[in-house]
């Protein structure tokens, strides 16, 4: 079966991968390697000194749990990942990032600092260590010695990573879904996936881990080339063990790149992918109509940068940096990471990058905000060789002046020069112009332009389709999304059915006790109501009474008037006048006017009186007038005036001057007569 067979082979729930089985453990279950008390690892024997045995019930075997697995599903709470954004004051220099660089040598680790124009370099370190969780604490302690504190987020390099250019049916200005895109991404990226695996070939792995020399590995690939064609026993031997049988390596040394090479060759088809929209060409007579269209045209296809991982891998490297309490944010790949470096030396329309790895030939082409092109061979055992070189090139754009050649710090000048003849181009080494950082010895700076140009990126001093990333983490589903899950629907429509049911019955019980209340009160004000009635006819019935004594009392009155008045006839008119015609004023007098003075001269009585009103003294006059007829009396003069002398607080602001006279009756007037 082919590496892409294999690759692409999802297993079955059946297959035993001890391994990859991930258990949902506590976090205080996890092992760490770094604890006291726990081996400490020198070579390979101790692979699985720090793996976790938990018994299968179901099965009765013990399954092996990795902790960095266990550890890459954790998540780190909200509280704790506020607390853990706060940088504290530290003297000297402060650093931003952490910028990791895997491959089969080991891991290399810079400090890296956020300034105004660019990422710089800081204090690298360096491990070999196959394991990844010791290699990461081993360089972290390296750096340690240079900065005390240390940034909690991470960004690493690694071949893991795949990239491509593909063309896709999906306009930059309106992408499809995370989930379209990938399996857009898929289909388009399968022929290039097996790419990754040739850097985990044992060979190259003993030639980068410093074991082997590349003429040792090209003259084992010849001898065991000779043994195949000669078959027998000797031509079933595999590169590792005939190695180790000519004493170019020792058993451990193979062991330790097999157990490496187990960590990073991808063995499903289970994969983490990032995109990244190449900006509108509108110089290829794109309409915004095609631009912004939604539907697959083949016609209007676009260039998309992508990237690919696998999940496996990605999980064991974000376990590793958990256990080393650092939050690794992205991955990048090795190759072409070092392309976004040009941006710092020319801003030419057209750019070009030749990356020479030990396994790989890389070929980028691009401009300042993008990349158009990235061509990968495979190379053959031995020295670099021009005619490997020539193939990749291939045809050079028109508009191409300079060619930047990346030699991982192995400067060859006769390729320089080769090249440079051969394509009649401007031939220049990609390297550090006056990088000076505390590194290991045997580290060269080139070797550093793929993470100084991945952090670039992620700092976002250079064009986001430079590079595509892979985030560490898959994106959460989102709330809403959640929410409309079918799943989520159906219980909530039950819950829903449920609560509105539960809310009428309550809603129902709700308004029988409300009407029962007001019956109870209706009832009550019935009862005060008709007491009130009864109330009412009582003092109904009391007024009825009271009237007709009134009525009663007036009759009197009017009797004793007119009784007042006989009399009046019949006594003599004498003193006792007097007090008859006081009576009959006190009766007659009404309110609002008092009586000042009463006067008799020659047969008239004046009666000087002061009123409120003028209609008050007037009213007064006239009771006068008929209560003393019967006593032969008439008003013989009257005059309501205004009081000259009251002021405006006087009580009775009107005089009132009467006159009487007695009435002559007819008898007396025939005496005189």
């Amino acid at each position: 079966m082919s590496v892409l067979q294999k690759f692409l082979k999802r297993k079955s729930p059946s297959d035993d991968d001890d391994y990859l089985n991930e258990l949902p453990l506590d976090e205080h279950d996890l092992v760490n390697p770094f604890e006291p008390g726990v081996t400490d690892r020198k070579g390979v024997s101790d692979e699985a000194s720090y793996l976790l045995t938990t018994n299968d019930n179901a099965s009765g075997h013990s399954k092996i749990v990795d902790p960095e697995l266990v550890a890459a599903e954790q998540k780190e709470s909200r509280i704790k990942s506020l607390i853990s954004g706060i940088r504290l004051p530290t003297p000297g220099a402060s650093y931003n990032l952490l910028a990791f660089q895997a491959g089969s040598f080991g891991l290399r680790g810079v400090l890296i600092r956020n300034a105004r124009h660019g990422a710089l370099l800081g204090p690298a370190a360096e491990s070999n260590n196959v394991d990844f969780t010791r290699a990461i604490a081993e360089v972290v302690e390296q750096l340690k010695q240079h900065h005390k504190r240390l940034p909690k987020q991470a960004i690493l390099v690694t071949p893991s990573v795949i990239s491509s250019i593909v063309e896709l049916p999906v306009s930059p200005l309106r992408p499809r879904s995370d989930d379209e895109m990938r399996e857009l991404i898929r289909w388009e990226l399968e022929g290039t996936l097996t790419q990754q695996n040739k850097h985990w070939l044992i060979g190259s792995m003993l030639v980068e881990r410093g074991y082997l020399t590349a003429s040792q590995r090209d003259e084992l690939v010849e001898e065991l080339q000779i043994r195949q064609s000669q078959g027998g026993q000797d031509g079933l031997l595999r590169f590792g063990d005939l190695a180790v049988q000519l004493n170019y390596i020792t058993h451990e040394q193979l062991e330790e790149c097999f157990v490496l090479q187990g960590k990073l060759i991808a063995v499903d088809d289970d994969l983490a992918y990032g995109w990244q929209a190449e900006e509108p060409q509108f110089t290829q007579g794109l309409s915004d109509e095609a631009l912004l269209s939604k539907d697959d045209d083949g016609d209007s296809a676009h260039k998309w940068l992508v990237s690919g991982m696998s999940k496996s891998v990605r999980r064991r490297w974000v376990g590793a940096f958990n256990l080393n309490g650092i939050k690794l944010q992205a991955f990048y790949p090795a190759v072409g990471s070092s392309f976004a470096m040009i941006t710092q030396r020319c801003n030419d329309p057209q750019q070009a990058l030749l990356e020479i790895h030990q396994e790989q030939l890389a070929f980028i082409t691009g401009g300042p905000s993008a990349v158009n092109e990235i061509r990968v061979e495979e190379r053959q055992y031995g020295e670099v060789r021009q005619d490997e070189i020539q193939r990749l090139l291939g045809v050079l754009p028109a508009d191409l002046h300079k060619l930047y050649v990346n030699f991982q710090g192995k400067e060859k000048d006769e390729i320089l020069f080769a090249l440079s003849n051969s394509t009649a181009l401007d031939v220049e080494t990609l390297n550090f112009e006056g990088l000076d950082i505390p590194k290991p010895e045997h580290l060269y700076n080139e070797a550093l332009l793929g993470l100084a140009g991945a952090a670039e990126h992620f700092l976002n001093h250079v064009a986001k389709a430079r590079l595509s990333w892979i985030p560490a983490r898959d994106a959460e589903v989102s709330f809403l999304k959640t929410l409309l899950s079918p799943k989520v629907l159906k219980i909530s429509a039950a819950v829903a059915i449920a609560l509105l049911m539960a809310g009428f019955l309550g809603w129902m019980h709700w308004n029988m006790w409300q009407h029962q209340e007001r019956l109870v009160q209706l009832n009550e004000r019935f009862e005060t109501d008709s007491k009130l009635k009864q109330q009412f006819a009582g003092i109904v019935s009391e007024q009825g009474l009271l009237k007709q004594k009134i009525l009663e009392a007036t009759d009197e009155v009017a009797l004793n008037a007119e009784l007042l008045i006989l009399l009046g006839k019949d006594l003599p008119r004498d003193k006792s006048l007097i007090n008859i015609l006081l009576k009959s004023l006190i009766l007659v007098t009404p309110e609002g006017v008092s009586i000042q003075s009463i006067a008799q001269s020659e047969g008239l009585l004046m009666i000087a009186a002061l009123a409120h009103r003028d209609t008050q003294g007037q009213e007064f006059v006239s009771a006068l007038n008929k209560v003393m007829v019967p006593l032969e009396y008439q008003v013989f003069s009257s005059d309501v005036s205004q009081n000259e002398e009251s002021g405006e607080s006087d009580y009775a602001p009107y005089q009132v001057n009467i006159t009487l006279r007695q009435k002559v009756s007819a008898y007396e007037v025939e005496d005189k007569k």
